[in-house]
């Protein structure tokens, strides 16, 4: 070795604790380098519990046999199975997952998704997509070019760019974002991004109609990625898209699981994430609340990453805004934030709902999603999901008063229906012009679900599992009905364990 680059080396190790790495390698494999303590190319049960450990608390940490049946169900094959011989290959982990890892050619946009704007007409389409690699800053001007006949692209409009530089041994590439505008309702409309040096595959989207009586929704929080089963959900999502198609897809906090402890992330298992969410995100808008999962370097990889409706809602960044899709008046509120009675955020949230309320008429039903749940009978942090917690004393009444019907949360690894009422006669799990909202708890979208419920049962919980899955909020409005219908889904036999519908 060169005695400059040698001396280097040594500076910065010294400097930093570790080297700066000098040639990029591959999202897949940075992650799994990570991973791989022993450095022998095999992940067996005990690194993979140190890597849960990391990122969970001590009371969701998987013992070692639970961490083998799930990894020995997400992956198509192990090693071995036996707990003191069981290990993955470097070589089973990327055959598994190749298809989360960065293509080849560094010219060629990935990781595409659309998103809305805050007005409910679907006039405009945000699209964001990444160049990877070293240099992608110097890249040619990028523009997403769209129409509505595939292969013709009659307008052109002009992306900008951005980056940032955070995570162990920093990231090396560069944000796109551009709008489609004037978009006409119930139109397919066609599109691909890239500059010069390359395109993307074409792609194509249907905005949405409103002489139409139902839209249906995909809902889940906690994904991650490979480790254990957030790129199964994704493929659930997807696949049930191709016969029930989405209005819009809404992730409910802890996007990625980028983090590695409580202070540092890899950024390359956002490149992961972005890749395996891909074929769900360029086709239907894939709209994000933010979870304590996303806070790493005051929450940088998330505001860069995505464009959530912030401004255009009177809301902040990506952190707390609304939207409106047909009779569904979204609000995305952050547990992360100051959300207390004299915050920024609470009054941002009374006068969204006091326009929410008087716009009835139009948007029938209001979902607020958070990640943290107001409640939940799960062991884990249990006191701060009790009736008598902070969140829960702070914004229910509030719910209450303005007569949200539905109320998504996260971050515990479970599903779990919930309805604080206890004077309202429920029939068949139809709620009929109730005062009080349904709280359901969607945090199964493939975290390490290492979770367990108190007994008894609470009055208020009313039905619970611990199950892969998502959630499928469909959302009927004409003459006759007015009807939301919700449906959790399980991942591994795609059944119907829990279901219930709202009735105004």
């Amino acid at each position: 070795m060169p005695l400059c680059i040698l001396v280097c080396f040594v500076l910065t190790t010294l400097i930093y604790g570790k080297p700066i790495r000098q040639i990029e390698e591959a999202p897949l494999r940075v992650f799994f380098r990570h991973i791989d303590l022993n450095a022998n190319d095999e992940l067996d049960a005990y690194e993979l519990q140190h890597y849960f450990h990391d990122i969970e608390p001590d009371d969701k940490v998987p013992d070692l046999n639970q961490v083998i049946r799930t990894m020995k169900r997400t992956m198509k094959q192990v090693t071995n199975e036996h707990e003191q011989h069981f290990s993955i290959s470097w070589q089973q982990f990327h055959g598994n997952f190749i298809e989360l890892d960065s293509i080849a050619d560094n010219n060629i946009p990935q990781q595409i998704h659309l998103s809305l704007l805050a007005d409910g007409t679907w006039s405009s389409m945000v699209v964001i997509w990444i160049l990877k690699g070293i240099g992608s800053e110097h890249q040619p001007s990028s523009f997403v070019r769209y129409g509505t006949a595939s292969g013709s692209y009659i307008y052109t409009q002009a992306a900008t760019n951005r980056t940032y530089d955070v995570g162990i041994g920093g990231w090396k590439g560069t944000i796109y974002e551009a709008r489609m505008i004037s978009l006409q309702p119930c139109q397919i409309y066609y599109y691909r991004v890239g500059n010069a040096k390359a395109w993307s595959d074409e792609y194509s989207f249907k905005t949405d109609c409103s002489n139409v009586s139902t839209r249906v929704f995909a809902v889940m929080g906690d994904m991650g990625t490979v480790i254990p089963a957030g790129h199964l959900v994704a493929k659930q999502i997807t696949e049930d898209h191709r016969t029930t198609p989405f209005t819009s897809v809404v992730h409910v906090g802890d996007i990625s699981y980028a983090g590695t402890g409580s202070s540092e992330e890899i950024a390359e298992v956002w490149d992961m994430w972005g890749r395996q969410v891909e074929p769900i995100s360029s086709i239907v808008p894939y709209m994000t609340n933010v979870g304590n999962h996303e806070a790493y370097y005051n929450y940088t990889a998330y505001r860069n990453r995505f464009r959530m409706p912030g401004p255009e809602s009177l809301g902040v960044d990506n952190f707390w805004f609304s939207f409106n899709t047909g009779p569904v008046h979204w609000i995305s509120m952050s547990s992360q934030h100051d959300y207390s009675k004299d915050s920024v955020q609470y009054a941002w949230l009374v006068n969204d709902l006091i326009k929410a309320t008087q716009n009835r008429t139009q948007q029938p039903f209001i979902i607020v999603v958070t990640h943290r749940p107001l409640l939940c009978s799960d062991e884990s942090e249990l006191e701060q999901h009790l009736p008598n917690s902070t969140l829960f004393k702070t914004v229910y009444s509030l719910f209450v008063k303005y007569q949200v019907q539905l109320i998504i949360t996260g971050h515990m690894h479970v599903y779990e229906r919930i309805f604080y009422d206890n004077t309202t006669l429920i029939t068949n799990n139809t709620y009929t012009n109730v005062r009080s909202p349904v709280i359901v708890v969607q945090g199964t979208g493939g975290a390490f679900d290492n979770d367990k419920w108190i007994q008894p049962q609470p009055w208020w919980s009313k039905s619970r599992m611990i199950a892969y899955g998502y959630g499928r909020v469909t959302v009927s409005v004409d003459e006759t009905q007015r009807r939301l219908h919700y449906e959790y889904l399980l991942e591994h036999d795609r059944s119907v364990y829990d279901q219930f519908s709202i009735v105004i």
